[in-house]
């Protein structure tokens, strides 16, 4: 019958309904007119419903306001935020909360003052709403694991397993792996960057190395281990012969002090949790999975790892896992509920154990860098080191001699003047982190203030 009807006769249908709708306040008569109207007009019931509610359909009434307390935080609030969360590497909002309180004053020299409304309102911002605001600009990244060089059967009978959980309690003890930026090819030569993090604190450093060769890998951990504010203790690695050879054994057993040397089982990559994800957030996020196949680059991606390093440690923060227990099957773990940056964790442990001249040489320190300028400096890097691969992969019929060549110019008309290359340059680039350093930092700023 709902075919045979033309829409007038339809609407005029629909209105005498409505009127008996309206009239009907029993439960069993409202009933019995629905179940006539939807055999007559073939419609599904819940529709039905709204039709002779007048919620839909024609002369149907406007929607009811939204009922709740209105907007708490305007657009001004939610720039404040994407600026922060951007330039901070999208951190989830449990991670960007307590980062607030040290970025908004450079926020404010770099992008703009803020009243005291705005302001009061981005501190008290909870991580949920963070979430919630920030939703629809987050972004996933891809994930790709590089193949496992093999070892020298007779070193691992040197080095032990460690099979076991970490409880550090103290900084020092370290995990160390690598990642190839082979572009998915492990053919010929490349650039690798090894990651070294430090389980108490989190602090992790990455510095690059062409090829993996015993001999450049061990250079680059010694790089390493001079940039790490504290003693090194303990060094876990994988089953890759880049660690598990003689050289590096030597250099980290045969001092004054020596530092115990650990790997993990053989296809187990939980028992390096730790510098695994830091392959991803301080190397795969910055660098990507691209090839980086000349050598010349090596040099200015230290300069880019040393101050991206910098940045990570001083003004990004982490949760750190406290405590971890099975109950059957499940395995329950438990984070920190205030999320610290890694130079935080240290300033809090050197305090606790009385060392407060390493403490204020830390604060003094990281108070000599500035996270959206340092931020800027690193894109720009960044794009220098793409453009210089673009034109390395140009000539690449090209000599040796002519790459070495391209590679200086563009490193001398680079439009990075005010931040040139070079550790003691840049002032990106600290002077090594020893406890005399940290100690002459602090004098400078107590005299300065």
């Amino acid at each position: 019958m709902a075919r045979t009807m033309s829409q007038t006769t339809r609407n005029d249908y629909l209105e005498k309904m409505r009127d008996g709708y309206r009239r009907y306040t029993g439960k069993q008569a409202r009933s019995k007119l629905i179940t006539e109207f939807c055999e007559v007009t073939s419609h599904e019931r819940k529709y039905a419903i709204k039709l002779l509610r007048g919620q839909r359909g024609p002369g149907c009434q406007p929607p009811p306001k939204k009922r709740g307390v209105g907007k708490t935080y305007d657009e001004e609030v939610i720039k404040v935020l994407f600026e922060i969360w951007r330039h901070s590497e999208q951190p989830c909002g449990k991670r960007l909360r307590p980062m607030i309180k040290d970025w908004l004053p450079y926020y404010e020299r770099h992008i703009g003052s803020l009243t005291n409304e705005t302001r009061t309102k981005v501190q008290q911002i909870s991580s949920s709403q963070i979430d919630r605001v920030l939703a629809k600009r987050k972004a996933g990244v891809s994930r790709r694991k590089p193949r496992t060089p093999k070892a020298n059967a007779a070193i691992k009978a040197l080095v032990p397993v460690r099979a076991e959980s970490w409880d550090a309690r103290e900084p020092g003890w370290i995990e160390a792996d690598t990642v190839a930026h082979c572009g998915g090819n492990m053919g010929e030569s490349f650039v690798w960057s090894l990651t070294a993090t430090d389980i108490f604190s989190g602090w992790t450093e990455v510095r690059p190395t062409w090829n993996r060769g015993k001999h450049r890998v061990c250079e680059a951990f010694t790089e390493i281990e001079r940039q790490f504010p504290f003693e090194l203790l303990g060094v876990d690695t994988d089953n890759g012969g880049e660690f598990l050879n003689y050289h590096l054994h030597d250099y980290l057993t045969n001092r004054e002090k020596p530092v115990e040397m650990t790997r993990s089982r053989p296809y187990r990559k939980n028992d390096q949790a730790h510098v695994e994800q830091k392959n991803d957030s301080h190397v795969r996020q910055l660098l990507g999975y691209d090839r980086l196949g000349y050598e010349p680059l090596v040099e200015v991606i230290r300069d880019l790892l040393e101050a991206w390093c910098v940045w990570r440690n001083c003004f990004t923060t982490t949760f750190k896992q406290i405590e971890t227990r099975r109950e059957g099957s499940r395995q329950i773990r438990r984070h920190e509920k205030a999320p610290k940056t890694p130079c935080q964790r240290l300033i809090d442990y050197c305090r606790e154990n009385n060392d407060e001249a390493t403490a204020a040489g830390l604060e003094a320190w990281r108070g000599l860098h500035d996270p959206f300028e340092l931020k800027g400096w690193i894109e720009a890097k960044l794009k220098q080191i793409w453009d210089l691969d673009s034109k390395l992969t140009a000539i690449e019929d090209g000599n040796e001699l002519e790459k070495e060549e391209v590679a200086r110019r563009a490193m001398l008309t680079s439009n990075l003047r005010s931040a040139p290359i070079g550790r003691q340059e840049c002032k990106h680039h600290p002077t090594r982190r020893t406890k005399s350093n940290l100690n002459q930092a602090a004098t400078k700023t107590s005299e300065a203030a």
